[in-house]
């Protein structure tokens, strides 16, 4: 065995793509699970000016119930939630202070 190991590189959680479309924010993290595509929304939100809002692409099947409490928790509107074929959208608006 050798006296040293490399370091794996933790992976940053973070979205697949953050993008503003239209005015409207665009937050991918589709293929993520929980906990990591809850803490990439918490971290892309935050960086979002107030009043924002945010349509997210999500591949996780519960994650209505999960984004909606995450929503409560964080002051953050939840504007409703559409389901795709391979994934569900949901919009969101980030509080104005």
């Amino acid at each position: 065995m050798w006296p040293f190991r490399r370091q794996r590189e933790k992976p940053e959680i973070r979205a697949n793509r953050v993008e503003m479309i239209d005015g409207e924010a665009l937050i991918d993290v589709s293929g993520q699970t929980c906990p990591g595509y809850l803490l990439a929304i918490n971290r892309a939100v935050d960086e979002l000016p107030p009043g924002t809002t945010a349509r997210l692409r999500i591949t996780y099947p519960p994650c209505g119930n999960d984004v909606h409490a995450w929503c409560k928790e964080k002051g953050v509107t939840f504007l409703g939630m559409q389901e795709h074929a391979d994934h569900w959208l949901i919009r969101i608006r980030k509080a104005d202070t």
